[in-house]
């Protein structure tokens, strides 16, 4: 990702229109040098910045890392994680989880954003378009008009019992680049049935993103499978929460 598309008037007014879920447009005005009346504008999308202001704002977001103290403010209540609904039902936390997404994948040049199960389709569909790719939700259930479907399985620790995950054949078009999100993960077992997807699809699976990582067992799972280009914006330690973006 160049820097001038960062800078873009459409990417800033899309990352103030995610930080405003959590500041005031008073705290934004102190923190960005911008009147609060055209913040409003900005935020509303009823008006662009220009190309200078644009980087003027996204300098000072960041300087004052604002999207990493805006995702820690939402996502964590009391140093514990919030409940998922309050991350999937979101859309301008969603929106800066996006951003971020962008930000470390768009020079991957992801055509297929995949996600499981289907109450993570909101993320998907908020990361494909930062990414401009294509949606393909995997589901347990399989759906008969859903035509010829792929099938994989894999162990859940959590559940104690082998999950089966089915997505239509035609959803991950061939020699397509792949990209797997999801909101809370623990082990990440899912990843490997999801993968197996991507596989008999005959595209490739280019890495995965997980918004909440409750334990440190997935990094087993992504090691067996020997994948690259993984995020995980917060992570679970035994001295509690930290973000990494």
């Amino acid at each position: 990702m160049s820097s001038e598309s960062e800078e873009s008037s459409y990417v800033v007014a899309r990352l103030l229109n995610g930080l405003k879920e959590v500041y005031t447009f008073k705290e934004l005005e102190e923190f960005l040098g911008i009147p609060s009346q055209v913040l409003w504008r900005y935020t509303s999308y009823s008006q662009f910045p220009e190309r200078h202001t644009a980087k003027k704002i996204l300098d000072a977001i960041r300087e004052k890392r604002l999207v990493e103290k805006a995702l820690r403010e939402a996502l964590l209540r009391q140093n514990e994680v919030v409940e998922e609904w309050r991350i999937l039902f979101n859309p301008r936390i969603l929106n800066l989880v996006g951003y971020v997404i962008w930000k470390f994948y768009s020079n991957l040049e992801v055509d297929t954003v995949l996600t499981y199960p289907e109450r993570n389709a909101g993320l998907a569909v908020m990361a494909a378009d930062w990414l401009l790719a294509d949606v393909a939700v995997a589901s347990e259930r399989a759906y008969g008009n859903w035509g010829k479907l792929l099938t994989a399985s894999y162990v859940s620790g959590e559940r104690g019992e082998i999950v089966y995950l089915h997505i239509p054949k035609d959803s991950i078009p061939k020699d397509s680049k792949v990209l797997v999100v999801k909101s809370i993960v623990n082990d990440f077992q899912s990843l490997n049935a999801l993968s197996s997807l991507v596989e008999q699809a005959r595209a490739q699976l280019v890495g995965a993103v997980a918004i909440i990582a409750l334990s440190d067992k997935w990094i087993e799972t992504v090691s067996r499978l020997n994948l690259k280009n993984i995020k995980v914006l917060l992570t679970w330690t035994r001295e509690g929460f930290y973000v990494n973006l």
